[in-house]
C-alpha cells in the first residue's frame, strides 16, 4: 500500500531527529568520559606529584636542636610534623621524608628563627659544633654573671675581664641546657673543664676580674668565636697528661697555646697581675665590680620573676 507522501516525510523527519540524538547523545558520552579519564589522570597526575615534607609545628629559635636522639637510637622531632604537598608547592631544598635520614643528625640546628607552619629546607638547618665527644660532661656554674635575658637553648662564651680592660674567651659557644637566678648548666670537655676551672681560681684572684658570659644573636649562623685566654703551664701540663683528655683536643691545644701572641698575653699581662695579688686580696674583688655583680644579678632576678608571672598567668588563661 503506498504510503502518503505526508506521512513518508514525516516518518523520515522522524527517524533523523532519532539519528542526530543518537548522534548527540553519543557525542556527549564520548566527551564525559573523555573528561573523566582526564580527571583521572590529572588526580593520578597530582598524586604522584605530592611529596612528604616536614612543617614546623610551632616557632623554634635559631640554635635550638631539630630533633633528640632516642634510647633506641632513633631521633624525635617534636618540633616538626610530615605533610603532603605538591612537588611545585614544596622549596627545592626541602626535607623530605626520603632525605630526612640523610640530613639531620642528633647535632643538627636550626639556623635562624622560625615560625610554625614553615616547611623545613636544608639551608634552615646545620652542624652544631657542640658535639657529644665521649669526655663530655654537663657542668653547673653558679660564679659566672649571666646575661639578664639568659634562657635555656642561649648560646654563650664565657669571658674573663681584667682591670686593666684585657677581655679573653675562656670558653666559646656553649648551649645553656638550663639556668636559673645565678646558675647555669652547660656540657663541655675535659679540657674545657680544666681551663675554666683555671679562669675561676684567677677571677677570684685578681682584683677586679670579672667572668661573665655573652650571648649569641643568632647562633646558627655565627660561627663560635676563637678562644684566647690561655691557662696555666701547670694546668697546660696537666691538660697534655690527662688521660681523660682525647688526642685531638690535644692536638688543637697545642696549635693554639703555641700561638706567640696568646703566651704574651699570659705572660705579659694575666701572670704579672696574679703574681702581684697578696695572699690576703686572693678572693676578693673590687668594690666596683663587686657592686657591678650584684646589680646584675638583681636584674636577672627581677627578670626570672617576671617570666614566671607571664607563664603562670597563661597557664591560668589556658585553664579558663
Amino acid at each position: 500500500m503506498a504510503s502518503n507522501p505526508m506521512q513518508r516525510k514525516a516518518r523520515n523527519s522522524f527517524l533523523l531527529g532519532v539519528f542526530i540524538t543518537m548522534i548527540i547523545a553519543a557525542l556527549v558520552i564520548a566527551f564525559l568520559l573523555y573528561m573523566m579519564y582526564q580527571q583521572k589522570a590529572e588526580k593520578e597526575e597530582i598524586e604522584n606529584d605530592k611529596v612528604t615534607v616536614y612543617v614546623l609545628i610551632k616557632d623554634v629559635k635559631s640554635g635550638t636542636n631539630v630533633a633528640t636522639k632516642t634510647e633506641k637510637g632513633g631521633l624525635l622531632t617534636s618540633e616538626l610534623s610530615t605533610v603532603e604537598v605538591t612537588r611545585k608547592a614544596a622549596p627545592e631544598t626541602a626535607i623530605t621524608a626520603s632525605n630526612y635520614s640523610n640530613v639531620i643528625t642528633e647535632n643538627s640546628i636550626f639556623k635562624i628563627d622560625l615560625k610554625s607552619g614553615t616547611i623545613l629546607s636544608t639551608d634552615m638547618i646545620e652542624e652544631s659544633g657542640d658535639k657529644t665527644q665521649d669526655d663530655t660532661r654537663e657542668q653547673e656554674f653558679n660564679m659566672i654573671v649571666l646575661p639578664t635575658q639568659l634562657q635555656e637553648n642561649d648560646y654563650i662564651d664565657i669571658r674573663l675581664r681584667l682591670p686593666s680592660g684585657q677581655d679573653y674567651i675562656v670558653v666559646s659557644k656553649k648551649k645553656v641546657l638550663n639556668a636559673d637566678e645565678i646558675t647555669m648548666w652547660i656540657r663541655l670537655t675535659e679540657d674545657e673543664i680544666l681551663t675554666l676551672s683555671n679562669a675561676i681560681v684567677e677571677a677570684y684572684q685578681i682584683d677586679g676580674t670579672l667572668l661573665y658570659a655573652t650571648k649569641y644573636i643568632e647562633p646558627g649562623l655565627q660561627n663560635a668565636a676563637s678562644v684566647t685566654y690561655v691557662p696555666t703551664r701547670s694546668v697546660l701540663q696537666l691538660i697534655n697528661s690527662n688521660p681523660n683528655v682525647i688526642q685531638t683536643a690535644k692536638d688543637e691545644l697545642a696549635k693554639r697555646y703555641n700561638n706567640s701572641t696568646l703566651l704574651s698575653g699570659r705572660t705579659d699581662i694575666i701572670d704579672p697581675a696574679v703574681t702581684s695579688v697578696g695572699e690576703e686580696a686572693q678572693g676578693n674583688v673590687s668594690t666596683g665590680t663587686g657592686a657591678s655583680i650584684e646589680a646584675q644579678k638583681q636584674s636577672r632576678a627581677d627578670y626570672m620573676k617576671e617570666l614566671e608571672t607571664k607563664q603562670s598567668s597563661t597557664m591560668t588563661t589556658t585553664t579558663k
